[in-house]
């Protein structure tokens, strides 16, 4: 044999020795969540590992060139200091995809929490994805500015990492949507250019709403933020948006029970549903990560809320297996179907929407 080709082999077999040794010390690495540079190396890992089809993405490539992660957590219904610890417990847990809203009435106690962490080294703002929303008496075109600077200001942030339309409803009653669509938008791209948003997107639209908004837009929506779970699985608007190249993030991918209560809703929880039970048992998961992962399988990003850090922990349990094809088929073929959140509090007998099929452009389940 050849002095070169003993060489190579020599070579080769050394770089198995020492890629094994490194994959070891990387694991390692990795369980201990030591960051190297501006990557985690878990984050590492776990792209290397999607290539070569070994696991699945966690995050989600927008039109917007920005990934986001799929597992978020909404931070609906938190409020004063139990938001801010919320939102301190949910980050330590894992979660770097934070939903707001204007309407939340929330930004500076969850802007608050994600600073303390910041300062404290528990994490850096650029591994954080934060969403907040436009509020419905915002819709004027020189009112988006003021808004989202105003959000900005709340959260402690120089940008947003997402932006939305929480509603397709200025607040003002009459036959037609005032201000059009398109002059919302229209500002909306303009924070873009400015650099204070680096995604843009809508929440609560329909596929033909979504449509007269395009007719002019020059940046697409990157999401649209919808309410899916297993009694409403939306499955028109999510094959009209991956049609359309649009992720769908979905709300309320637990049934949101408690939210219901509050609003005096008596309908199904799926919390406490005797086969998604039966399921999460068969699988070794709790109920809440059972659903959580019928979401992922079903094509969305999802963010459950939760002011408990023990959930919060649970939660992140939805990673790391998947439903069996004959569960999540059972799951997807649930006959009771429902919109928890039907925008009643939008509909106006003046317009622009006076009902459901109005607002939704499809018929009342």
């Amino acid at each position: 044999m050849s002095s070169t080709c003993k060489l190579c082999r020599m070579t080769i077999y050394r770089s198995a020795v020492v890629g094994a040794a490194g994959l070891v010390a990387l694991l390692v690495v990795v369980l201990s969540g030591t960051p190297i540079g501006q990557y985690r190396l878990s984050d590492v890992l776990s792209t290397q590992l999607q290539r070569c089809g070994m696991a699945e993405s966690r995050h989600e490539r927008l039109s917007s060139g920005y990934t986001m992660p799929l597992l978020g957590w909404g931070s609906s219904g938190a409020k004063d200091r139990d938001a801010v610890q919320a939102v301190k417990a949910a980050i330590k847990a894992g979660f770097r995809h934070i939903d707001d809203a204007e309407m939340y009435g929330n930004e500076e106690a969850i802007g608050q929490g994600i600073q303390e962490l910041i300062g404290a080294g528990n994490v850096k703002r650029k591994d954080l994805f934060i969403v907040s929303k436009l509020g419905n008496n915002h819709h004027a075109p020189d009112a988006v500015l003021p808004a989202v600077q105003a959000s900005l200001s709340k959260l402690q942030l120089e940008y947003l990492d997402l932006y939305l339309i929480h509603w397709p409803n200025s607040e003002e009653a009459g036959p037609e949507v005032v201000p059009p669509f398109n002059e919302t938008w229209a500002a909306m791209e303009s924070l873009v250019d400015r650099g204070l948003v680096r995604s843009i997107g809508v929440s609560n639209f329909s596929p033909e709403k979504i449509q007269t908004l395009l007719k002019t837009a020059r940046i697409r929506p990157a999401v649209n933020q919808v309410e899916v779970h297993c009694h409403f699985r939306n499955e028109r608007v999510i094959a009209w948006c991956k049609k359309e190249g649009i992720h769908v993030t979905a709300y309320a991918p637990l049934s949101s029970p408690q939210t219901m209560t509050s609003m005096k809703k008596t309908v199904p929880n799926l919390l406490q549903d005797v086969e998604v039970a039966r399921i999460a048992k068969k699988n070794g998961k709790t109920v809440a990560q059972t659903l959580l992962r019928w979401g992922l399988q079903h094509g969305t990003s999802v963010i459950p809320k939760s002011s408990n850090p023990k959930h919060s922990q649970d939660n992140q349990g939805a990673w790391g297996w998947k439903l069996p094809k004959e569960d999540y088929d059972a799951l997807s073929s649930k006959k009771f179907q429902l919109k928890y959140f039907d925008g009643g509090f939008v509909m106006d007998t003046e317009g622009p929407y006076t009902n459901y099929e109005d607002l939704w452009n499809e018929p009342q389940p």
